[in-house]
């Protein structure tokens, strides 16, 4: 149109049109000329003549003046020509001044094509030329003209054109036009956003560039040619933001194929480029393509759902087709919004719904929640067990008042007097305190306890749903009042045992402060009741302890640790330690840490058991003193006794062998009385020795393989003239395959010898001993029974004392303790079963030994170092008793 315009304006044909008027009018003055010498051809030729002549100079005159009249008429001719192409003119400059940019005009000039921008006609408004002069730079110099001022500020800018793939500068492209006549049409953007169209275009032997600010057009908003100019601009910005628009969008023409798509569709199927896009036809989805042919048939916008992998991604899209209601390549237009947060989102709100309700179903609560129209929308089993309702009873739409009936009915609800004003009242929180409309619906109502008729007690939590409804909850806490009331009677018990304690108690939580206390503890320190009432700190305590007793400090800071510390070296059990206070009494203090993280400190007052145990520390050396001081003795007078006996037995021999003469009767009688008192009193001395040896710990006991029913047949041959003698039955009761076992074979034959007198002693004529022996687990028992007097319950609980007779025939009491000594350094034990007048059993246990690395191993506790250090020396009797101890109470509960 411009090119149009301004070929009107400047192609003017002014002096081809004169030229043809003036022929016309010269035409038109000789056409009466003729038709007069055609009637004069008849005159004389005189007067003819004459009258030519005249008619010449008539024609002459007449064609003078003829000629007069049309320069005169083709004058006035151009001047009208001019007039209107003058004011032809004028209108063409008042069309291009009213365009909102700027016109440059080059003639066909290619010698200034390298000496710059040359010297374009500007054609525009000086309103547009204005504000592109506002692009150029400010420190440009500003003697330059301004169209090199605003071509230097454009022309280093990228042309952005659909057409093109990369962007070349304005510079280039004016050249191209100038130079080539290749024509363009974008735009430029400037540093601060704003879009500058940018047309070139040849107009004949001319090159016009049209410079447009979308700003200036979007100005003229009072004609309809500014409105639509500025609804262009609105819709090239709207295509501008489109294109930039992080949504991938397209646009389709009528046989549903892609025509345009902007950048991030391509980025979306991983496109070079949004032409790669149009070129292969990439659809996000092969489901799309329906959509949008539905979307074309139905005429109206379709919506759907895709699920595309882009760059590695699930990804997911709301896609949107939409018809345009255009012709063209604007048949339907989509987008597609990117709603993969929001479906991730969604299904992990799915996902936690289900395992809330997976976790209400194990929980012991009864929930239920009723939606904003009253009806039961969840419940969990405990809520279904609670009720005993089946499934068919809440399958359906059922409503909030018809589960309160339908339990009514069923008599598992509380029975108020005004069952319709109870049940109003239930289902009042669905409308009373409502929040204004658009507020968050939040609220809830106290809890209420329901006595049931079947005894049950529940509790009742109400709340309103965020969501809409009511939220119910149902708590059967008949088990709990039932503990609480016995939990409330178990603590009123245990502070009245505590306060009638003679200890003082003291029991602080793991802040530190008193929870609990008695009043022995309030006695015992003369401690304030109403400040132990308020709960002091420990320090607070401690502080007035410390007075009493000022030199006890560590052990009142250990305390404190056993009380607030965390750590577990200091959480343990703190042993009673003794301290002395100013006032001369000694407090025994200790810690007990109780599961619940708090302490229990326990005070006693032990004065008088220190002075007690003093006193009896006292008696007790005495008594050693007295014991050790006897044992000497006996043992001391038993050696010096064993010589001058040594003596008597050798000549009472040596006489009874009358080696020095014959003897009468009486005299071998009382050789035979002598012999017999002297072995007596010998045997009752080595018996005090060993006693003796045994208690000093001096004994040693040999243990080797001993045959078992050898043993008790060669005790049984010695006990055999006994028997003769007695009159009294001897059997053995032994397995002949009983087999060998570890014993000192001395020491228990000196047993069974003790056993066997004893049971002879106490047996009268016709009776029967009897000695055997089996084994029981890994130990071997060995009795001997006899059928004598036996003995009475306080004769037995003396019977294993040393130096205890029972009966005229009882000797001096050392065999029954010498029995129990030696079986125990076998580690074993002796039990008796004897009734007054059926007889008496007394059974030895002799238990299997252990190993000594089993026992103790070396280097380990006091008796492993001194068996390490003195390796060769054998360790006493009752060090190794005291070893082999650990196995006796298994062994014991075995063969018992």
């Amino acid at each position: 149109m411009a090119g149009s315009i301004l070929s009107g304006a400047l192609g003017l044909s002014g002096i081809a049109g004169p030229s043809r008027a003036f022929a016309q009018n010269t035409a038109d003055a000789t056409a009466p000329a003729n038709g007069v010498l055609s009637v004069l051809s008849g005159i004389d030729p005189l007067v003819a003549g004459a009258a030519g002549a005249v008619g010449l100079a008539v024609a002459a005159v007449i064609w003078a003046l003829r000629v007069s009249a049309a320069t005169r008429h083709q004058s006035l001719h151009w001047s009208d020509t001019l007039a209107e192409m003058e004011a032809r003119l004028e209108k063409a400059d008042s069309v291009l001044s009213a365009h909102p940019g700027l016109v440059l005009v080059w003639e066909d000039d290619t010698d200034s094509l390298n000496s710059g921008w040359g010297e374009p006609k500007i054609l525009g408004g000086p309103a547009a030329l204005a504000s592109l002069l506002s692009f150029s730079k400010e420190g440009e110099d500003s003697k330059s003209a301004p169209v090199d001022r605003l071509l230097n500020a454009i022309g280093a800018l990228p042309l952005e054109d659909d057409d093109a793939e990369k962007p070349e500068p304005l510079r280039d492209k004016i050249k191209n036009l100038r130079a080539h006549g290749v024509a363009f049409s974008g735009n430029v953007v400037t540093a601060d956003g704003r879009s500058i169209e940018v047309d070139g275009r040849v107009a004949g032997g001319q090159v016009a560039l049209w410079i447009t600010d979308p700003a200036v057009r979007m100005a003229e908003d009072g004609a309809v040619i500014g409105a639509f100019r500025e609804r262009a601009v609105d819709l090239h910005g709207a295509h501008a933001l489109l294109e930039r628009s992080p949504v991938p969008a397209w646009r389709r023409n009528a046989e549903l194929q892609l025509v345009w798509v902007n950048r991030a569709y391509a980025d979306v199927v991983e496109a070079p480029s949004a032409a790669d896009v149009i070129k292969q036809q990439i659809e996000l989805d092969n489901s799309i393509k329906k959509l949008a042919s539905s979307a074309a048939t139905e005429r109206k916008a379709n919506e759907g759902r895709a699920v595309i992998n882009s760059r590695g991604e699930r990804r997911v899209f709301r896609i949107v087709e939409t018809p345009l209601h255009g012709s063209g390549d604007a048949a339907l237009g989509g987008v597609a919004i990117d709603i993969t947060e929001q479906d991730k989102a969604k299904s992990d709100l799915k996902q936690q719904i289900e395992a809330n309700q997976r976790t209400l179903d194990q929980i012991q609560t009864a929930v239920a929640i009723f939606g904003a129209s009253q009806n039961l929308i969840y419940y969990n089993r405990a809520f279904q067990e609670l009720w005993s309702l089946d499934d068919a009873e809440l399958s359906g739409r059922v409503y909030h008042g018809e589960v309160l009936d339908q339990l009514r009915m069923k008599g598992r609800l509380p029975e108020p007097s005004d069952y319709d004003e109870w049940k109003e009242k239930q289902l009042a929180l669905y409308t009373e305190g409502l929040a204004e409309p658009g507020a968050e619906r939040l609220g809830g109502a106290p809890d209420e306890i329901w006595r049931l008729p079947d005894g049950r007690t529940i509790r009742v939590g109400r709340m309103r749903h965020p969501l809409g409804g009511v939220m119910l909850a149902f708590e059967d806490i008949t088990e709990k009042i039932s503990l609480e009331a016995q939990f409330n009677t178990q603590i009123k018990v245990q502070k009245a045992t505590l306060n009638n304690l003679a200890e003082g108690v003291a029991v602080f939580g793991g802040d530190g402060k008193l929870r609990l206390y008695n009043k022995a503890f309030q006695k015992l320190w003369r401690l304030d009741a109403r400040h132990l009432d308020a709960e002091p700190h420990i320090d607070a305590i401690l502080g007035g302890l410390k007075k009493l007793a000022r030199e006890a400090d560590a052990s009142f800071d250990a305390l404190r640790r056993s009380i607030v510390s965390k750590a577990h070296e200091d959480r343990q059990t703190y042993e009673f330690r003794e301290i002395r206070l100013a006032d001369g009494r000694t407090i025994a203090i200790g810690a007990e840490p109780l599961p619940d993280g708090a302490t229990l400190a326990h005070f006693l007052d032990v004065t008088d058991s220190k002075e007690r145990e003093k006193e009896l520390k006292e008696r007790n050396a005495i008594l050693e003193n007295a014991d050790r001081l006897k044992s000497k003795f006996v043992d001391h007078v038993s050696y010096q006794l064993r010589t001058p006996l040594s003596t008597i037995i050798g000549f009472s021999e040596m006489l009874d062998g009358q080696m020095f003469g014959v003897l009468n009767d009486r005299q071998k009688d009382y050789i035979a009385s002598i012999l017999s008192a002297s072995y007596h009193l010998r045997d009752l001395i080595n018996d005090i020795i060993d006693l003796a040896a045994i208690d000093a710990g001096q004994l040693d006991v040999n243990f080797k393989k001993t045959d078992i029913r050898k043993l008790l047949e060669s005790a049984a041959t010695f006990a055999a003239l006994k028997a003769e003698d007695t009159q009294v039955t001897l059997k053995v009761d032994c397995p002949k395959d009983i087999g060998e076992a570890e014993l000192d074979e001395k020491r228990i034959k000196q047993v069974l010898f003790n056993l066997l007198s004893n049971a002879f002693a106490y047996t009268g004529p016709g009776g029967a001993v009897t000695i055997g022996a089996k084994r029981v687990g890994k130990a071997v028992k060995i009795w001997i029974s006899d059928t004598g007097r036996g003995l009475s319950p306080t004769d037995q609980a003396r019977a294993f004392d040393a130096f205890e007779s029972r009966g005229p025939s009882a000797g001096a009491g050392l065999g029954l303790a010498l029995v129990e000594r030696f079986v125990k350094l076998h580690h074993g034990w002796v039990r008796m079963d004897a009734e007054e007048g059926k007889g008496a059993t007394i059974t030895c246990f002799i238990p299997e030994p252990i190993p000594a690395t089993e026992a103790a191993a070396p280097g380990e506790g006091p008796e492993g170092q001194q068996q390490d250090e003195e390796k060769p020396k054998k360790a006493p009797a009752r060090k190794r008793a005291k070893a082999r101890s650990k196995g006796d109470a298994a062994a014991r509960q075995a063969a018992e």
